[in-house]
């Protein structure tokens, strides 16, 4: 296993990371969600999941996933996984996210481990509910341009493709040619073992991303879960129906909204009167309501002719952000959501939503977020690092040098300079108070020309440190956002694989730590 070392930090002491949801006041905490996630409040969840969940549902999800594990290899861990979904006492917790370039930044390998390392452990804990992580896609959304590229070795890398709609739909032609110029950085060796794992085979992308997640996490019993499905959404049909009749989402999150924002909160995601979408071949457009029904690229439809479409059809129907976390709490038996900031703060927009159509509204947790730092940084001063970059400058210049001993002493002999020369011409009048005071002035700018130069000959000399200060946040805020953001996995590949670092990071990740993880690579020793 990669040596690697975990440091926590707290998230105030990290500059780019936001308020966790965790941190909120225990009254909005309450309000908007469903209280802290604690061991207990997760098994207390499966209790009351296990009244709201329909029989009916698990055993077509059971059978869906049944089905499409059929057909593909599966682990050991997976097949345990499925046996247990079909068991009343068993749960879900997720996440989830789109279907990112080459297992796009960092922080879907953080998510992916998180979900699991909390099933774990609270299946090590306790044996009256089985916990089984599942990772759901976001196939269907269709912002090409938000999961077209991916970054590592401070090189970019995107598939280009004239492709439109969801991104699930899209055939994977052009997908091979990139990932060889991704794979061509590597030496032959590491090369060797990335070609298999980023193989493109027949079938549209979210195929690909299934067979892509399933050989980096299938062996913890991590199940892909993918929306876009016409038996799951049949399940799905009264409250699609609903959003069409009604628009309950609309009134109920805009209700929400408000209150939101009274508590000093943020506002997410916008919320549109209907929050569906219609799919066909290529295309994902809105549905408008209209006064004589709805709106679909300026096509007028009838109600009862889309009620019709929606009966026969539900797989053409699609829920935006804000309507798909009630999809995917119908259909699984899922206790708890985790994500990142973003996710968390529209998840909290939509609790009333859910209670008014009886959805039970899982926990909701902030994911793991995380650091891979350089084996050279100075563990001894390692939160020094996670600071501005001006700062750590203006710091290292203050320590290493006597500015401040210099400058101090010269500013005294300069304030007593100016007041000698005020006090000289004190009896004199307004005029001499004039072209003293432009003197004064003066003085005052040949002293911070002084000190400016003086700071610039300085970190001349100190240029070696600086720069290794520079190299070591670029490497922590590649293009000034955390690395988690940015930064793929295969960054830190070559003498170790992808699945030696997962094994590693799986071993340090606490699901239920607020903190930041700041992951070291120990030096080895022969």
């Amino acid at each position: 296993m990669i040596p690697l070392k975990r440091h926590l930090l707290p998230r105030t002491d990290v500059d780019g990371f936001g308020t966790a949801i965790e941190q909120w006041s225990s009254q909005n905490t309450h309000t908007f969600l469903n209280g802290e996630v604690s061991r207990a409040s997760l098994l207390e969840q499966c209790n009351t999941k296990s009244i709201n969940y329909s029989s009916e549902h698990r055993k077509i999800l059971y059978s869906h996933l049944n089905d499409h594990y059929s057909k593909s290899s599966t682990t050991e861990a997976q097949e345990i996984n499925l046996a247990r979904l079909a068991k009343d006492n068993t749960f879900t917790i997720t996440t989830g996210h789109q279907l990112s370039l080459g297992l796009g930044p960092l922080f879907l390998i953080y998510k992916a481990l998180h979900v699991i390392n909390l099933c774990e452990q609270l299946n090590k804990e306790q044996t009256d509910f089985q916990l089984v992580p599942v990772f759901w896609l976001a196939s269907e959304d269709h912002d090409f341009e938000e999961i077209k590229s991916t970054q590592f070795f401070h090189k970019d890398f995107a598939w280009e493709s004239n492709q439109t709609g969801p991104v699930g739909r899209f055939e994977t032609s052009g997908l091979t040619e990139t990932y060889q110029a991704m794979l061509a950085l590597f030496q032959e060796d590491a090369r060797e073992e990335l070609t298999g794992l980023f193989q493109v085979g027949e079938g549209r992308y979210v195929e690909h991303y299934k067979t892509l997640l399933n050989k980096v996490f299938g062996s913890y019993g991590l199940l892909i879960m993918d929306g876009d499905n016409q038996e799951l959404k049949r399940l799905f049909i009264p409250l699609m129906q609903k959003e069409l009749e009604r628009q309950f989402v609309f009134e109920h999150v805009n209700t929400t909204n408000q209150a939101l924002l009274d508590a000093g909160q943020k506002v997410q995601a916008h919320v549109r009167p209907i929050n569906l979408f219609y799919m066909t071949e290529g295309k994902r457009s809105r549905i408008i309501p209209s006064s004589e029904g709805f709106l679909i690229d300026e096509i007028a439809w009838k109600k009862d002719l889309l009620f019709k479409e929606l009966t026969q059809f539900p797989e053409r129907f699609s829920p935006n952000v804000l309507f798909r976390p009630l999809y995917q709490e119908c259909i699984l038996p899922n206790i708890c959501y985790v994500g990142g900031s973003g996710e968390m703060a529209y998840w909290a927009q939509l609790k009333a939503t859910f209670t008014a159509v009886n959805v039970e509204f899982p926990l909701i947790q902030t994911r793991v977020s995380a650091i891979i730092a350089p084996d050279y940084i100075d563990e001894s001063v390692l939160p020094s690092y996670f600071s501005d970059l001006s700062t750590q400058i203006e710091t290292l210049l203050s320590k290493e040098s006597n500015r401040d001993t210099v400058f101090n002493a010269l500013d005294e002999e300069v304030t007593r300079l100016k007041l000698r020369m005020s006090e000289g011409i004190s009896s004199f009048g307004n005029e001499a108070n004039k072209w003293c005071g432009a003197q004064l002035a003066s003085i005052d700018s040949s002293i911070n020309h002084y000190k400016q130069r003086w700071q610039k000959e300085e970190k001349q000399h100190l240029d070696t440190q600086i720069k290794r200060l520079e190299r070591i946040h670029r490497e922590l805020y590649p293009n000034k956002v955390p690395q988690e953001r940015q930064m793929n996995l295969l960054h830190f590949c070559g003498k170790y694989s992808i699945h030696e670092w997962v094994e590693a990071l799986k071993h340090q990740i606490d699901p239920f730590s607020q903190d930041i993880h700041i992951f070291v690579k120990a030096h080895e020793t022969a």
